[in-house]
């Protein structure tokens, strides 16, 4: 386990768990304690599991063609950069074309517009899993 997965963990266990999780619903709030969770959560999305499932994708993902059609800012930040929620028409290579909705992060110097057309992986088995290549 890396030192991320156990700053998480540990986090985790001081807001939810325990003594000082009591507290924190206690003096914070219910409110705070789910903002936390929700961060949480967004970091181990993007954090943990992102870079083997990123790596997944860029070797055995099917090449796509997605054109934005929405762009909403879910608010989230990670490392200064916003995550944003993708409404996209997608064109495989090969196949029928379909819409996703998706949540990427993406650098703040270059988020996408409606009409941007993006080249994507994504899994074929499961269609909202995708990267932005």
């Amino acid at each position: 386990m890396n030192d991320v997965q156990k700053s998480l963990e540990r986090a985790d266990k001081t807001i939810n768990k325990g003594f000082m999780g009591w507290i924190t619903r206690l003096f914070m709030g219910k409110k705070f304690v789910d903002q936390a969770n929700q961060g949480l959560n967004m970091a181990k999305q993007y954090s943990v599991n992102a870079p083997a499932q990123r790596q997944q994708l860029m070797m055995t993902g099917m090449n796509a063609k997605a054109t934005v059609v929405k762009v909403e800012d879910t608010g989230a930040l990670i490392n200064y950069n916003p995550v944003v929620r993708l409404h996209m028409k997608v064109q495989p290579d090969f196949g029928m074309g379909f819409d996703v909705v998706s949540e990427q992060m993406v650098s703040k110097i270059a988020i996408p517009r409606a009409g941007d057309v993006l080249n994507i992986k994504y899994n074929a088995a499961k269609n909202d899993e995708l990267i932005i290549i």
